[in-house]
């Protein structure tokens, strides 16, 4: 069979997002389009290290480096809204960005080692803390979000 061209592939992962948004409804589609994003940011940083540094790169990250490409990628995206827009697409918890990831595994669109757990992404950190503290000092939080505790 021939490569898939960007389109085809493009919509060959449009499907197979929408497939497993419907599979499982507590995330979105853009939940699992985040995530990805993330991911691929992640290994573009790693990447970057790795040339920097002068040792090869490894293409596999961590949970740990796909949780801050999160919070950095939603913060510069959404802004003050990163919190409400991560929610509104059922992202409420770093537990749930592990459950994405994994839910990719399964569907065969990411690939993990021995060693990756679902367990990589509890606890990572408070979404409150990471996408509404940041603008608390500023004034810059839009009405409805949760009061920092």
């Amino acid at each position: 069979n021939p490569p898939l061209s960007a389109p085809a592939a493009d919509a060959s992962m449009a499907a197979a997002l929408a497939a497993l948004a419907e599979r499982d409804p507590r995330y979105r589609r853009q939940a699992y389009e985040v995530v990805l994003a993330a991911l691929a940011q992640a290994q573009h940083e790693a990447v970057d290290a790795a040339s920097r540094s002068r040792r090869p790169a490894a293409s596999h990250v961590g949970g740990e480096a796909i949780l801050e490409a999160l919070r950095r990628l939603a913060l510069a995206e959404y802004g003050p809204l990163a919190y409400r827009v991560l929610t509104t697409w059922g992202l409420r918890r770093t537990e749930d960005v592990g459950a994405v990831v994994f839910a990719l595994i399964e569907a065969g669109l990411l690939s993990a080692t021995a060693e990756d757990s679902p367990a990589d992404f509890a606890d990572g950190y408070d979404f409150v803390t990471a996408f509404v503290e940041p603008f608390a000092e500023s004034g810059d939080m839009p009405a409805g979000l949760p009061p920092l505790g």
